[in-house]
C-alpha cells in the first residue's frame, strides 16, 4: 500500500514539476523581442531574443516587434484593417479629406526597454493601438496642411508620402522608439461636397488650359506672319541690292572700257583708221565765206 501511495505521490510531483516547467517556458516569435518584468525586481535591462526561454512565474514577458510590421487604416476591408478605418486630414485650404493610409514600422531593439518603462508596462501592440494611432491623424495633418486638396487628390503623392515618412520617422522614433520605413497615403476619399469642388476646379483648369492653348496658337500665327513678311521684305531688299550692284558693276565696266579706248586713241591711230575706211573719194566741202568747212567722207 505504501509503495502505491509513493508511486502516486511521485507521479503527482512529476506532473506538478512538468506543469511548473511549462509555465516557466516562454516562446518569443520570429521578428520580436521580449521585455521581462519582475514583480520584485522591476524591468530587466536585457531583452529576450527569438526562441524558447525559461522564465520564472514571478516574471512577465512583453513582446515588441523588431521585424517589419504593417499598419493599415483603409476605407475598405483589407488585411490588418477592419471595416472602414480611413480618417480625414487637413489641407492648405483648411478643407478635410478622407484618406486610406499604410505604414511600415518596427521598434528599435536597443530602445524597447526604455519604451516599455515610458509607457508603464504596455507591450508593442498596445502602444501602437492606444497611443500611436490616436496621434497619427494630427501628425499627418501637420504635413498635408502644406498641400492643396488637388495635390492630395490628384497630385504627386510620392513627394507628399516621402515627406510624411521622414516626419513620422523623426516623431515616432523620439516618442516611441519606432522606426518608420514607409508611410503612405494610399487613396483619397472626398465627400460629395469636396467632389463637387474638385470637379469645378478641374473644369476651371481645363478651361484655363484651353484658353492658354488658343492664345499660344494666336501668338504663333502672328509671329509666323511677321516672319513671313520679314522674309518677303528681305527677299525684295536683297533683289534690289543685287540689281543695283549689277548696274554698278556694268557701269564701272563700261566706264573702264571707255577709259581704255580713249587712252588708246592716238592721232596716228585715228589717221590710220580714217585711211582704212577711205574709199578714194575726195571729201566734199560745205559752207561759204568765213564759215567753217565740213568734210563728209563716205
Amino acid at each position: 500500500m505504501g509503495k502505491v501511495i509513493g508511486s502516486i505521490m511521485g507521479a503527482l510531483t512529476f506532473i506538478v514539476l512538468l506543469v511548473f516547467l511549462i509555465a516557466c517556458v516562454e516562446r518569443i516569435p520570429a521578428g520580436y523581442v521580449g521585455v521581462v518584468y519582475s514583480i520584485n525586481g522591476g524591468v530587466q535591462e536585457t531583452t529576450l531574443s527569438q526562441g524558447w526561454h525559461i522564465v520564472s512565474p514571478t516574471k512577465k514577458v512583453y513582446e515588441f516587434t523588431v521585424g517589419n510590421e504593417q499598419l493599415l487604416l483603409t476605407k475598405d476591408e483589407r488585411e490588418g484593417s477592419k471595416d472602414d478605418e480611413s480618417f480625414k486630414v487637413a489641407t492648405s485650404e483648411n478643407a478635410k479629406i478622407g484618406i486610406s493610409f499604410q505604414m511600415s514600422y518596427s521598434y528599435d531593439p536597443a530602445r524597447v526597454v526604455e519604451t516599455f518603462k515610458k509607457f508603464k508596462g504596455m507591450d508593442g501592440d498596445d502602444i501602437v493601438t492606444t497611443r500611436l494611432r490616436t496621434v497619427l491623424k494630427s501628425k499627418i495633418s501637420e504635413v498635408t496642411t502644406n498641400y492643396s486638396l488637388m495635390d492630395i487628390y490628384s497630385g504627386d503623392l510620392s513627394k507628399i508620402n516621402n515627406e510624411i515618412t521622414d516626419y513620422l520617422n523623426d516623431e515616432f522614433y523620439n516618442s516611441y522608439g519606432i522606426n518608420v520605413y514607409d508611410a503612405s497615403i494610399i487613396d483619397a476619399h472626398p465627400d460629395e461636397n469636396l467632389m463637387a469642388s474638385i470637379n469645378a476646379r478641374v473644369q476651371a483648369q481645363q478651361a484655363q488650359a484651353k484658353a492658354r492653348a488658343e492664345q499660344e496658337t494666336i501668338k504663333v500665327q502672328a509671329e509666323t506672319a511677321i516672319i513671313e513678311a520679314q522674309k518677303d521684305a528681305d527677299v525684295a531688299r536683297i533683289q534690289a541690292e543685287n540689281e543695283a550692284e549689277i548696274k554698278r558693276i556694268s557701269a564701272e565696266a563700261e566706264a573702264e572700257a571707255n577709259k581704255t579706248i580713249n587712252a588708246s586713241l592716238t592721232k596716228n591711230l585715228i589717221y590710220k583708221y580714217w585711211i582704212e575706211r577711205w574709199n578714194g573719194v575726195l571729201p566734199t566741202y560745205t559752207g561759204s565765206g568765213n564759215e567753217s568747212m565740213m568734210f563728209n567722207v563716205e
